[in-house]
């Protein structure tokens, strides 16, 4: 176990506490020494600096079971005293009791919130003991507390320590999907009932209707080296809307790739395909590919850029909506607590249209920031919201287009209902879509809970 060394306690004078920090290495057994110190003014007697100094004499050879044996016996008269308190955190780290270890440190810093030797110790017993998001907000604040250049090079490594994950495993898992809820406007239309001096078809004007929908599809992902890996996900399901009975919905869909990292750089390379039927009849698909590039820049950073060019195709009495897309997206990605990270990207890209007379070509720009963030061992956030603007080439009925998206969602997962296999997802989402032709606006809110299926 490594050591921690306490010197000269004595009545009213400094303290000086020189810390050999234990650090993370893909072994788990490197270590590296930095120093670390304290003012602390206290009032002990001979018999309490005996103490102390016996217990600092068992951990510095390594005797740190005995160390905590010989100060827990005086636990009673002599918790309070952050000397005290520390050596028995510390002693209780190195021989493994590392709730044990929290209390006391966490006892030592409330008595004096400025002593960085406690506060690296704490942040170590709560790593050791599984709680990385209270040893990552630990070590953030001594990072901030300029220490040394070796206590900043341990902090660093137990940081990269908590962000290095394993490399997951080969798998395949089959899943099945249920979905109920409730959707404001399920054809995505106008809420106007006329345009142009005419009137609008009950099926082009925007229905509310609950839903209910079934799912089922594969993930695979297999492993060809501890850096790359081949993945794939396949999806089929159907949508039952009650009250809009005629956009109905039978989908599939499925994507493919090549994922790898070397060093900071990582990427991935996938095609990705898509057919929809409504009613009862087949109406559009889509292939395409898309390429992504990134790196990560520092402890807390990643930067990405992506690249995704596909076709999509309508069935022929609407062909005229047939077009060939590029989008293009860069993104910034900043780490926080443990597996919570924030996403900001920026969004370009155009539709070139392939029926001769179209109006359907466009450019698009935009944005959008999200969260994923894991709130307790069985409970992830996910939220988001974006806007994206497409302004159309060509007239609309005589005048220019120019559209205006936003979207939100927000959902909760909730892994091992009752189950193992049993995860449900309650969301929301809401589209607001403003136009230039207001036979485009609209608006919808879509609440449903989502229980998926996975046998483990």
């Amino acid at each position: 176990m490594p050591k921690k060394t306490l010197r000269g306690i004595s009545t009213g004078i400094v303290a000086s506490v020189a810390l050999l920090l234990s650090v993370w290495a893909a072994t788990a057994a490197a270590r590296s020494a930095g120093p670390a110190t304290l003012t602390v003014q206290v009032d002990l007697d001979d018999e309490t600096r005996q103490l102390l100094s016996d217990a600092e004499s068992l951990m510095g050879r390594g005797q740190a079971d005995q160390a905590f044996a010989l100060l827990a016996a005086h636990e009673f008269e002599l918790a309070g005293n952050p000397l005290y308190d520390y050596l028995l955190g510390v002693s209780a780290l190195d021989s493994g009791r590392y709730g044990e270890a929290i209390f006391s440190l966490q006892r030592t810093l409330d008595v004096e919130p400025d002593f960085s030797g406690a506060r690296m110790a704490l942040a170590r017993a709560y790593y050791e003991n599984g709680e990385k998001a209270q040893a990552r907000a630990l070590f953030m604040q001594l990072l901030g507390e300029q220490p040394p250049p070796a206590v900043r090079q341990a902090v660093n490594q137990y940081l990269a320590a908590m962000d290095r994950r394993p490399a997951p495993k080969s798998r395949f898992s089959p899943f099945f999907e249920t979905v109920v809820g409730y959707d404001s406007n399920a054809n995505a239309s106008t809420d106007d009932g006329t345009f142009l001096g005419f009137n609008l078809t009950p099926n082009s004007i925007g229905t509310s209707s609950p839903y209910a929908a079934v799912g089922a599809g594969i993930d695979w992902f297999k492993r060809s080296s501890q850096q790359s890996a081949w993945y794939a996900r396949l999806r089929g399901g159907y949508r039952d809307n009650p009250d809009a009975s005629f956009v109905n919905a039978f989908t599939a869909s499925g994507r493919t790739g090549f994922a790898w990292r070397k060093g900071s750089f990582f990427g991935r390379a996938g095609l990705d395909a898509y057919w929809g039927a409504r009613d009862g009849h087949y109406n559009e698909k889509y292939s395409g590919a898309d390429v992504e590039l990134g790196q990560r820049l520092g402890d807390r950073w990643d930067i990405t850029a992506n690249v995704r060019y596909g076709a999509q195709r309508y069935v022929s009495n609407i062909d005229i909506l047939d077009v060939n897309r590029m989008l293009y997206s860069v993104g910034l990605r900043r780490r926080f607590a443990e597996n919570t990270r924030v996403r900001l990207e920026f969004i370009g890209g155009d539709d070139s249209e392939q029926i001769g007379g179209s109006p359907y070509g466009n450019t698009k720009a935009g944005g959008r920031i999200s969260i994923d963030a894991a709130l307790s061992a069985n409970v992830r956030l996910f939220g988001s919201y974006g806007q994206l603007e497409t302004e159309y080439d060509s007239l609309f009925f005589g005048v220019p287009r120019e559209d205006e998206q936003e979207t939100a969602i927000i959902q909760f997962e909730f892994r091992g209902v009752m189950s193992p296999s049993l995860t449900i997802v309650p969301r929301i989402l809401y589209v607001d879509y403003d136009s230039d032709i207001n036979l485009y606006r609209y608006d919808r809110t879509e609440v449903g809970v989502i229980f998926r299926w996975s046998p483990k």
